[in-house]
């Protein structure tokens, strides 16, 4: 049965690297597919997959074979055809047009030809070059490189199904691609034949070697919902395999990223998951894959209060940075200079000079956007200066900033149109000079981030630029083309007085503070509603518990009343029935005694009605006579008896 993942692989390969184990698993699962019913030759075929790019080395261990080319020598004539000829004599006529080498009889000869490669001879020398014959016949090589030639007698099945296994692992990275799978299927239809030689396998091959060329030079997709998509489509991918990537930022191959599939993957992140689906990233790469997230959300132009909290950093910061980039002398003009024209670049993206910052596309991007129309100054204004005059003074103002935008070298710059006459001067001097490159210019602002590893180095990633009352590109002497030229962690109070800043300062400074103050409440009053609700909820449902058991005890109580009272009846029945069958009486007398007496919940007075029955039935006799009924009774009890007896007297009819 075919395997899900690698700790399924059979005891036979644990050994085996964890490439190795890939490269099993998908060819025998490939194979599994064409032979479901001799597990035997698909072990066999997995186990000659891994056995072509892996070998045992001296100490037992396997190891990955090193690159080597293999002339091939089969037995037997080989009649290639003609469009293996015309390839070949194409080729041989480009390898030798190439090298110009004027004496023929040394070379170059072709000894081999591959689908990509081709091997050629010249004196006793041998050479490997990459080749790319484009639509119009066209021959482009690559660089040559000497290799060594070794012949190797490979039996043509195995040949064959060596390429099968190689076009099943292709198979298992590239999804949906039919011209892989054909070709598999045309190998395995012949490698069964008794009679397989080189004429039937030979073009078969060549052919296989074409495909597995244009899978190589073709883009790897991922296919889902009958889409493919690319790499770039998704948000994670630790490596090259489809079936690795998540978080797709696309929402259809047409309509590309949206605002609809982007919080559908940041929702993915979240505990609940999208629809109760979870997709679980590694921890060291999740920051990444959220600062891509972000990055998408802001590319469409989405304020970050609107990005779901799912993808938000809990520990981005926000810094005061000054970073300083050298004017671009080349774009430097006299007849600028003259009008007071100087093209500047505002800021680079990537690494600063000492890699602790990192500039991401967006933060470019927001820097040509807030930069635009600022003033700018001579030199950076100190500590102190931004305290007692965070406006800065119009004796420093020495220019302004236009026409900001991202160049084609993604870079932010502008055209500084200088207003003070003693810069023009400077700055026309220094050009003259050939000292203009010791001119900077260095932005003010306040940039938001991330710690991250970036390229190996752990860094602050800037996502972006953020409005602050303070920001401004100033003329500096220090510049490092890029380079940071000083950091300052921000506070408010750097900015203005924590004692004296408003509601309306903040919120035009910080929004983003305001908004985290005010959703804070917002979940402190949630909660305390919410436990409100929760308590009154818990009454009622106590008050309802303290209802039913009240009426399950006055239930309990009837029940035990109603028990008692059938006791006590059973009880007085069972006595009246004794007392009845010992009388003296006619079956029928009894019968009709114990029936009228069914309903009495007390044995008291039978005695009394039996002796009534039994003076009755006596006084009818003819003898007169009673027997066995003990003394006659009192006088007093005469009157009761009379009555007795007339009811007595009833019950007979």
């Amino acid at each position: 049965m075919p395997f899900n993942k690698i700790g399924d692989l059979p005891p036979t390969t644990k050994n085996l690297p964890r490439k190795a184990k890939e490269i099993f698993m998908a060819a025998f699962n490939n194979a599994h597919k064409q032979h479901p019913d001799d597990e035997a030759r698909v072990n066999q075929i997995a186990w000659a997959a891994v056995k072509r790019q892996y070998k045992h080395s001296v100490d037992g261990q396997w190891v990955a074979k090193e690159a080597k080319v293999d002339i091939t020598i089969h037995k037997g004539n080989y009649k290639e055809a003609m469009s293996d000829n015309d390839r070949r004599q194409l080729l041989q006529g480009a390898v030798t047009a190439s090298l110009a080498i004027g004496n023929n009889e040394v070379g170059p000869f072709l000894r081999d030809v591959y689908a990509t490669e081709v091997v050629y001879e010249i004196g006793s020398k041998m050479f490997k070059m990459a080749y790319v014959i484009d639509a119009k016949g066209k021959v482009v090589f690559g660089e040559a490189e000497r290799v060594k030639a070794e012949t190797v007698y490979t039996p043509i099945q195995e040949k064959v199904e060596a390429k099968i296994n190689e076009l099943t692992l292709l198979a298992s990275e590239r999804q949906d691609n039919g011209e892989v799978q054909q070709s598999i299927n045309n190998l395995l239809e012949i490698i069964e034949k008794e009679d397989l030689d080189e004429k039937t396998a030979g073009p078969l091959l060549l052919e296989a070697d074409e495909v597995i060329a244009e899978c190589e030079k073709a883009a790897v997709v991922k296919t889902e919902e009958g889409e493919q998509y690319p790499q770039s489509a998704y948000a994670y991918t630790p490596d090259e395999k489809p079936e690795s990537w998540k978080l797709r930022l696309w929402e259809n191959p047409s309509k590309g990223i949206t605002k609809n599939q982007l919080q559908k993957v940041a929702a993915y992140l979240s505990p609940g998951g999208y629809r109760g689906d979870k997709v679980v990233i590694l921890k060291e790469s999740l920051p990444v894959v959220k600062q891509r997230i972000r990055a998408e959300f802001r590319k469409l132009g989405i304020d970050d209060g609107a990005i779901p909290k799912w993808v938000r950093e809990t520990d981005e910061t926000r810094s005061k940075i000054q970073e300083s980039c050298e004017i671009d002398i080349q774009e430097v003009t006299k007849e600028g200079i003259a009008k007071g024209i100087v093209p500047i670049r505002i800021i680079s993206p990537g690494f600063n000079t000492s890699k602790g910052r990192y500039y991401s596309e967006q933060a470019i991007k927001d820097a040509a956007v807030l930069f635009d129309g600022a003033k700018m100054y001579a030199d950076h204004p100190t500590e102190t200066e931004e305290k007692e005059k965070p406006e800065r003074s119009i004796r420093d103002w020495v220019a302004t900033l236009h026409e900001t935008k991202v160049s084609k070298a993604g870079n932010a710059v502008g055209i500084a149109h200088i207003n003070a006459g003693w810069l023009k001067e400077k700055i026309q001097s220094l050009f003259e000079l050939g000292d203009l490159q010791h001119l900077g210019t260095s932005i003010n602002a306040v940039g938001k981030g991330t710690s991250q590893t970036i390229e190996g180095h752990k860094t602050t990633l800037v996502e972006g630029l953020v409005r602050s009352t303070f920001q401004s590109v100033d003329f500096v002497t220090e510049a490092g083309a890029g380079g940071q030229a000083g950091l300052r962690e921000s506070a408010i109070d750097s900015v203005v007085d924590a004692d004296l800043i408003d509601l309306a300062t903040l919120r035009e400074a910080r929004p983003d503070l305001v908004e985290a103050i005010e959703a804070t409440i917002r979940d402190q009053i949630q909660t305390e509603v919410k436990k409100k609700m929760d308590a009154e909820a818990r009454i009622t449902e106590l008050e309802g518990q303290n209802e039913e058991l009240t009426t399950e005890n006055s239930t309990l109580k009837e029940e035990k009343v109603q028990r008692e009272k059938e006791k006590a009846k059973e009880e007085a029945q069972t006595a009246i029935k004794d007392a009845v069958d010992k009388a003296e009486l006619p079956d029928l007398a009894k019968t009709k005694l114990i029936e009228a007496h069914k309903d009495d919940e007390s044995a008291e007075g039978i005695d009394e009605f039996i002796k009534t029955e039994v003076e009755y039935i006596a006084a009818l006799s003819e003898k007169g006579e009673i027997k066995n009924l003990g003394p006659a009774p009192e006088k007093k009890n005469k009157e009761k008896t009379k009555r007795n007896s007339r009811k007595g007297s009833k019950l007979w009819g």
